[in-house]
């Protein structure tokens, strides 16, 4: 039956929680963010075509990465505490100061944009100018003719490390002016709204959100304690999980409008089109990997890391990247889950291994709290934002996102003030 692979997907979930002692473990994670990925479509997108074959094997790569972080937990020699006068030293007065800068460099970046687009599309033969640059920069960058001048291109890209950073600087809990503090972190997400409104486009808004919550949830390896691990905690966390939800559906709506250049909104036709991108990852990943299971050619990270491989020149990235899937009638979707990447690159045996490892290698880092340091945060916080954004592609087809990650490398080694001995 259908519900077998989700209850143990969801059984495996408990266990991984009870061993590692915590919700945010990355097998505890992964398997609780994906028993509600399977959940979800199927209540909501019943009507899908979905085969249990795509149910049994990603809740398998659920359990196999659950499975190595349990034995990377129960690995440890002893359990240990730090010491009384243990801490991580880094000038977190630096950080904030870096992120005022990619603040400003990204409201550069937003202006000249708008100002370039103006000069590109605004014309007096339409009635509301501005709202329509959304509609004409979407269907000439699917088109593949819209070319942004380098300095546009490479001062947006600094919205991006601004969310990392402000969501790491919003989860710290060491700060004597907080509310400045939390202020200017949340800054790089409107920023990135702003984008997703000139562009037309919801991906920019998504990524800022899976950014900041992936940046804010790795800070809690830091401050000692877990988001989880109370009830207000944990009911907190759920209603501004709703509210980011209404928020994201609210200007699904209102980007889609723009996109299609202020048609009348045809109620059904939007309704299946929000069904389509929120549920029909599911079924196009569970028909794509029945129909073509037998041809998959492992291909060692190609799919999985197309962004840098794109831009190597090794291999083209189209900006749909996967050809669009009927999922019922009338209704196709190109979502198909990282999952099909890690399929074609390393075979349905190989990705199983490949989770292990995985859950095994962020398990051993995230546990570290005698010997945390503050580039711990990295590995950490790109796993929790894969996992959040797997259901649609894997979140490494991006290089500005790659690109973010690279820029807070180095502004934590600039950063760090701790003890030699903390890394020995």
């Amino acid at each position: 039956m259908i519900i077998f692979p989700i209850i143990s997907l969801t059984f495996v979930a408990g266990i991984c929680r009870y061993i590692t002692k915590s919700w945010s473990s990355p097998g505890t994670f992964f398997s609780i963010c994906w028993s509600f990925f399977l959940i979800v479509p199927l209540v909501f997108a019943y009507d899908y075509k979905t085969d249990i074959l795509a149910l049994w094997y990603i809740s398998i790569f659920s359990i196999s990465l659950s499975a190595g972080s349990i034995l990377a937990y129960s690995m440890r020699s002893i359990e240990r505490e730090p010491p009384k006068n243990y801490k991580i030293y880094f000038n977190i007065q630096l950080l904030f100061y870096f992120l005022l800068l990619f603040i400003f460099i990204s409201f550069v970046g937003l202006f000249l944009l708008s100002q370039f687009a103006a000069n590109l599309y605004y014309s007096t033969n339409y009635l509301n100018n501005w709202m329509m640059i959304p509609n004409m920069i979407a269907v000439d960058r699917y088109s593949g003719i819209l070319n942004y001048p380098f300095i546009i291109k490479y001062s947006l890209y600094f919205i991006y490390p601004g969310i990392l950073l402000g969501g790491f600087l919003f989860g710290y809990k060491d700060w004597t002016n907080k509310i400045k503090v939390r202020f200017f972190s949340i800054l790089p997400l409107f920023q990135a709204i702003i984008l997703g409104i000139i562009e037309g486009a919801r991906t920019s808004i998504l990524l800022g959100l899976v950014l900041f919550f992936s940046a804010w949830l790795s800070t809690f390896m830091f401050n000692k304690n877990h988001p989880f691990q109370k009830k207000k905690s944990l009911f907190r966390f759920m209603i501004s999980s709703v509210f980011f939800i209404l928020m994201f559906t609210v200007f699904f709506v209102f980007i889609q409008w723009l996109r299609q250049g202020m048609d009348e909104i045809v109620i059904d036709l939007l309704f299946d089109r929000i069904r389509a991108y929120f549920f029909g990852y599911l079924s196009a990943f569970s028909q794509w990997l029945i129909d073509d299971n037998n041809s998959i050619i492992a291909n060692p990270g190609l799919i999985t890391f197309a962004g840098p491989f794109n831009l190597l020149g090794i291999m083209e990235r189209p900006l749909g990247f996967y050809d669009s899937i009927n999922i019922a009638k009338n209704i196709s979707t190109n979502i198909f889950t990282a999952f099909r990447g890690i399929v074609t690159d390393f075979s349905i045996p190989g990705s199983i291994i490949i989770a292990f490892i995985i859950g095994f290698t962020s398990q051993m880092i995230f546990q570290k709290n005698v010997k945390t340091t503050l580039l711990s945060f990295l590995p950490i916080s790109m796993f929790y934002a894969f996992t959040l954004y797997s259901p649609l592609i894997s979140i490494f087809h991006y290089n500005s996102i790659l690109f973010s990650w690279v820029i807070l490398f180095i502004i934590i080694i600039m950063a760090v003030d701790e003890p030699l001995d903390n890394y020995s």
